[in-house]
């Protein structure tokens, strides 16, 4: 099979791991990123760049038919998109002039739809996590879609080889959060301060709007592959705030730090319930002063939480790589 992956080349990306599961199950695969710009000059260049794309749509347009002569060049058999902004020019010049299938992986949450270039296309198939948006896509637009769980690279998001109880012994940290720092999650992070719980943050520092009282809580440091499994495995409780734009769906660190055999305690949402060995209502919150007292909890009976997360760790790995997605793309496509 050779397959394309339109969408970023950098590490830790979900096209990233989708690219490795293909190669890894002997197919071939490349990606094409559009945000490649190899084209642009000039100090302002990547600015205009942005806004033309944004702007003028005929700007966008012609650039994606550029994109959509050169993936059919390559003779793939299967295309899948899963940059979320592409010209529905891209999918109709695929259609009608290469022998392929072409599908979409939506990888977030549905405050990311943009202009809506999506549902614009017409896809073959269109993937999805939220079963939420499975239904409203199905009832309402007679698109056919099929609800996908998202995964881990056990072979980038590696559980280290030494205990748990060692691990976290040298770390020192009792709980760890990672990602954007947007304003809602440090208003919940603070409550976490302030109840007197130590915590370590991780991530994206917001341009705007970042809340100093985070501060002495937050290193500064964006942690990828390895260097993110140590620090998930170290952490006695890693804490996990999910958007709320992810309505029924889960963000994709549920399925990280669970896949590096870390202890994790998060947002409620019903699709636990499917995704979990065990009863969701132990490691999860619906509300931040549970979450502070499920917190304490954790961290005081060591015991536990090293056996929920070990049982997890062995259902992730037999359920929820990148190599088990790869196959049922490939399975609900062909």
């Amino acid at each position: 099979m050779n397959v394309i992956i339109i969408g970023s080349c950098a590490f830790d990306s979900m096209e990233y791991h989708l690219h490795d599961a293909f190669i890894h199950a002997g197919h071939l695969c490349s990606i094409v990123d559009p945000l490649d710009r190899a084209w642009v000059k000039g100090k302002y260049g990547n600015v205009i760049d942005y806004l033309a794309r944004r702007y003028s749509d005929t700007y966008d347009k012609k650039l994606f038919l550029q994109y959509a002569r050169k993936v059919c060049a390559m003779q793939p058999n299967l295309v899948i998109c899963v940059y979320r902004f592409i010209h529905p020019c891209f999918v109709s010049y695929l259609k009608a002039n290469c022998e392929c299938m072409v599908i979409q992986v939506n990888p977030d949450a549905l405050t990311t739809f943009e202009y809506q270039q999506i549902f614009a296309s017409d896809y073959d198939l269109y993937f999805t996590k939220d079963p939420y948006i499975v239904r409203f896509m199905q009832d309402n637009m007679k698109l056919k879609v099929k609800l996908y769980h998202e995964a881990f690279n056990p072979r980038v998001h590696k559980k280290p080889e030494i205990s748990k109880v060692a691990a976290e012994e040298k770390a020192q940290v009792d709980v760890m959060t990672y990602g954007t720092i947007y304003p809602y999650r440090s208003r919940m992070l603070y409550e976490v301060i302030k109840s007197g719980i130590s915590l370590q943050v991780y991530g994206t520092k917001p341009n705007r709007f970042f809340d100093s009282k985070l501060s002495a809580a937050y290193q500064n440091r964006y942690l990828s592959g390895n260097e993110k499994a140590k620090s998930l495995f170290g952490a006695k409780v890693v804490f996990n705030q999910m958007h709320y734009a992810e309505i029924e769906s889960v963000n994709n660190r549920f399925f990280e730090v669970n896949g590096c055999g870390a202890f994790q305690l998060s947002d409620y949402r019903p699709i636990l319930k499917d995704l979990l060995p065990i009863d969701p209502e132990l490691v999860s919150f619906r509300s931040i002063d549970e979450g502070i007292d499920k917190l304490r909890y954790y961290l005081a009976h060591p015991t536990e939480r090293h056996e929920i997360a070990d049982k997890v760790y062995r259902h992730f790995m037999e359920n929820y790589t990148y190599d088990h997605l790869v196959l049922y793309l490939l399975n609900a496509t062909f």
